[in-house]
């Protein structure tokens, strides 16, 4: 029931949500990552962490949905999003939205906004961002320069489909 789930998904969720999808593994519905844009171990900006999140909002769009948490590392222990938001012009919770937002249009396309649905949350006194990601109603491919890819879910983790598969699941996925 496709129509359910987007209408309860659209209800950002309450914090004992948030509260179990901490305590939850990856899986093929839940992604964590550190940051959008902040490199922790570099400790500076790197945009293929950008490419990370949006081949992950790719991979979801063209499987069953999901959610990706971001401010959280991969062993589940909350990093926020103070990083992210000090390299953005407007460093706050719709700063950080709108720079999403700009990645997404650059990579995946605008026309995919409508799926996503993001939220923030406070965890151990950091704030984190929720993106509801629903499935798309045809195939989301990502862009970085000349390159195109087309991604799904697969477990807990995200694979690019060489194109001759990509044309099955493609026709198997989207009728």
């Amino acid at each position: 029931n496709n129509e359910t789930a987007h209408e309860n998904a659209e209800n950002s969720p309450e914090p004992e949500d948030l509260d179990r999808l901490l305590a939850a593994r990856e899986r093929e519905d839940l992604e964590f990552k550190a940051s959008l844009r902040w490199d922790f171990r570099e400790n500076k900006v790197n945009r293929e962490l950008e490419r990370s999140a949006m081949k992950t909002t790719a991979a979801f769009l063209n499987s069953n949905g999901g959610r990706l948490v971001i401010g959280i590392d991969d062993a589940g222990s909350v990093q926020g999003l103070e990083r992210d938001y000090a390299t953005l012009h407007k460093p706050s919770a719709d700063g950080f939205e709108n720079h999403f937002t700009n990645v997404l249009k650059e990579t995946i396309g605008p026309e995919f906004r409508r799926f996503l649905k993001l939220s923030f949350h406070r965890a151990d006194d950091k704030e984190v961002c929720v993106v509801k990601i629903f499935p798309g109603t045809r195939p989301a491919y990502l862009r970085f320069g000349n390159d195109e890819i087309f991604c799904i879910r697969t477990g807990n983790s995200t694979t690019a489909l060489p194109v001759s598969k990509a044309a099955a699941y493609i026709h198997s996925r989207w009728k």
